[in-house]
């Protein structure tokens, strides 16, 4: 069976099908799968047919199809996106399903962890509507346009009424990344899909489009890149990458691998930064700042192209001379700060030396680590104050984790707020909202572990309790309590440094909300 990536329709072709298998995507969930099961609801190629074959169930079906409903209810299924983002239409695929379709689909979504389990799924009660509830025609490509994007979604509920199958769902959007993706330390791919790259223009893409240059991975074969039909003409063939963040470009990888017989000879890539003063003339003339000047390209094999000096770009032209294919790009370097996070940061250098204080005491109660970050104010990115949030912490001593260690509650229990200038009500709110259903037997043996912990190390048992459950945070405490002090002093301060960044990006995220 082809495994070849299926044409978007063109209604969707300049989107990112969110849903993509190769980026992650992963169906997690079916109230029932009996005849065919819900994976190949996101295989990448078109749906197939096969007269003659059966399995001991019945007719074997390229999708996902679920038995009669022989009482009230309908079918559903749950479907971890591959990129989070905001929905613009979906293609629900009922192709070969010609007398056992459903005749109306809806769609949810919802923004959870990557880790949440089916069972925390279906438990949340925040769901909402991206499709409302929509008829559907057997044997067809149903394509649902959005009134308007939806809301950023990282999981999907398709409900089928009442039963049946559909062959594919491709999810079309765009891909909006978490900003903290780009306030970590070191390059990361600019253009990714994951990132949020998308491809803007292209010359030609006969064999294979642009955009497979922006998927993980190193591809599969031949097929799985960017490929133009023979030039017969002088020039070059080139795409317009858009970025996921405008950045500094520091490095490029270029990966002609599976491409053996026609590979570019050469490559150049020009940048635009359409933030800059004058490059709106630019773009009118068809000029661009060359990044990396033409370079010699071989078969099969992945190029590293160092730029003469890294260049702040939102866009990158890719030219391949004369024409050819190439599987994969990297664009590697650091994000710039957005305007909402430039004017978060202004908030928080220009705060009173006081009110700093207290900020930075709510996200880590050193007073030697808040005393540190004060004083080296002002920041000049994001990333920046990140960095120094981390390198103040690892050149502390133990008396100032241990003091940091005391500023938090135990695992269960609750925080005094801190001064209301800072925040509202306790961190812990937030970071324990895992422990507040625990139950009984739960609840008193984390007390006791507790004690237990305290008496034997001589400070609280620390660990970055959000996104885990009260029975995760018991067994990690019981994993725990027997090792070494000298090994939990490193794994609490560890844990402490995640809890802080944690915080900082939750006070960046609100400083910037209440910007917008």
């Amino acid at each position: 069976m082809s495994t070849s990536r299926q044409k978007p329709p063109a209604d969707f072709a300049h989107l990112v099908n969110l849903a993509e298998d190769l980026t992650g995507t992963f169906v997690l969930w079916s109230s029932d799968e009996f005849f065919a099961e819900k994976e190949n609801l996101i295989r990448p190629d078109a749906p197939h047919w096969d007269a003659n074959r059966y399995t001991d169930k019945g007719k074997w079906m390229d999708g996902w199809e679920s038995q009669r409903m022989r009482g009230p209810g309908h079918d559903a299924c749950i479907i971890r996106l591959g990129t989070a983002g905001a929905i613009h239409g979906v293609v629900v695929d009922t192709t070969h399903f010609r007398g056992n379709a459903p005749t109306h689909v809806m769609i949810e979504g919802l923004q959870a962890p990557a880790t949440s389990t089916p069972d925390e799924l279906l438990a949340r009660t925040d769901w909402h509507t991206v499709v409302a509830h929509t008829a559907v025609k057997p044997n067809m490509e149903n394509l649902v346009h959005l009134p308007e994007p939806s809301a950023r979604a990282t999981h999907l509920r398709l409900h089928i009424y009442p039963d049946g199958g559909v062959a594919r769902l491709r999810v079309f959007g765009t891909v909006l990344p978490d900003d903290n993706l780009f306030w970590r330390n070191g390059v990361i791919d600019l253009a990714a899909v994951e990132s949020g790259g998308t491809v803007a223009a292209v010359s030609d893409e006969f064999f294979g489009p642009p955009s497979n240059l922006l998927l993980p991975g190193r591809g599969v074969n031949m097929g799985d890149g960017w490929e133009t039909m023979r030039r017969r003409t002088p020039g070059s063939d080139w795409c317009v990458i858009k970025l996921g963040r405008r950045g500094v470009v520091e490095r490029i990888e270029l990966d002609t691998a599976f491409f053996k017989g026609n590979a570019p000879q050469a490559v150049m890539v020009e940048v635009l930064d359409d933030d800059a003063p004058g490059m709106e003339r630019l773009r009118s003339l068809g000029t661009w700042p060359v990044l990396v000047h033409q370079t010699p390209l071989v078969q099969h094999r992945r190029h590293l192209l160092e730029p003469e000096r890294p260049m702040v770009a939102t866009h990158l032209r890719v030219h391949i001379f004369p024409h050819g294919g190439v599987n994969r790009l990297r664009v590697f370097g650091h994000a710039t700060d957005t305007v909402a996070e430039a004017a978060a940061l202004a908030d928080f250098n220009g705060l009173a030396a006081t009110t700093a204080n207290e900020v930075l005491l709510s996200l880590c109660g050193s007073t030697a680590w808040a005393k540190t970050m004060g004083a080296h104010r002002p920041y000049k990115s994001v990333r920046s104050l990140i960095k120094a949030a981390e390198g103040a912490w690892w050149g502390l001593g133990e008396s100032d984790w241990r003091e940091a260690f005391a500023a938090h509650p135990q695992i269960g229990e609750q925080k005094k707020a801190v001064t209301a200038t800072v925040q509202s009500a306790s961190w812990s709110t937030g970071e324990q909202a895992g422990v507040t259903n625990a139950t009984v037997d739960v609840g008193e043996r984390l007390a006791a572990l507790n004690a237990r912990y305290l008496e034997v190390h001589g400070f609280i048992y620390i660990v970055c309790a959000s996104g885990k459950n009260a029975a995760q945070l018991l067994s990690l405490l019981e994993s725990r309590i027997d090792n070494s002090t000298s090994v939990e002093l490193d794994r609490a301060a560890r844990e402490q440094m995640q809890i802080t960044r944690l915080r900082l990006e939750k006070w960046l995220k609100s400083a910037m909300n209440k910007g917008a």
